[in-house]
């Protein structure tokens, strides 16, 4: 019996081939998590440019990948490698932030640590994305963008309540879906993010 692919596998052969099909494939799943991960180095204003480079170099390429595993370790290395070049050249390592942070992720367990959160919160979002409309842009707010209660009501232009009443709504689609450890790091994703940014703080 011929094993079946997960829906979310990368047909490899097909990258290889540059297979656009394929290559879209690979964009759409890890392009988000990429950014991600290359804005928790050198923030938001050239992740991007950083990710969408190395998807150019890997369709450039023609490096032929033994398994996913192995294209998502290339994957994160290179972002990794361009944001250090970045903060290198440009001279923005005089941020001391910076610097501290830029030697952290050289370190293997590190990226390790922030491949696993990047990847987690992809997973995030894809289950963010099939809540209905309303309860999406609220947990959106609340949860992944770290807004309150009252600032997701007024960007809205809706009632607290409402907010409270779509949240728990959204929260009661989402425990049935998703395992229990990512729904417990839903709920604590935005004191975990100000918590790491307390600690560079402290270390500055």
């Amino acid at each position: 019996m011929n094993e079946q692919k997960t829906p979310s596998a990368i047909d490899l052969k097909a990258l290889f081939d540059k297979s656009r099909l394929a290559y879209a494939q690979l964009f759409n799943l890890y392009y988000a998590g990429l950014c991600g991960f290359a804005e928790r180095i050198i923030g938001d204003g050239h992740a991007e440019d950083i990710v969408e480079d190395v998807f150019l170099k890997l369709w450039e390429g023609g490096t032929r990948f033994e398994s996913e595993l192995h294209l998502k370790a290339f994957l994160y290395r290179s972002v990794k490698n361009g944001c250090l070049n970045l903060v290198k050249m440009s001279g923005r390592a005089q941020n001391r932030n910076q610097i501290f942070y830029a030697e952290r992720v050289e370190q293997e367990t590190s990226v390790l640590h922030e491949i696993t959160r990047a990847e987690v919160i992809r997973e995030l979002y894809l289950a963010v994305d099939e809540l209905p409309p309303q309860a999406r842009r609220i947990i959106k707010l609340t949860y992944l963008d770290g807004k309150t209660n009252q600032e997701a009501a007024d960007d809205m232009g809706l009632s607290i309540q409402t907010i409270k009443n779509q949240k728990m709504r959204g929260l009661s689609i989402l425990k049935k879906k998703l395992p229990g450890d990512k729904f417990t790091l839903l709920i604590l994703l935005p004191y975990i993010d100000l918590l790491w940014q307390t600690d560079l703080q402290t270390r500055s």
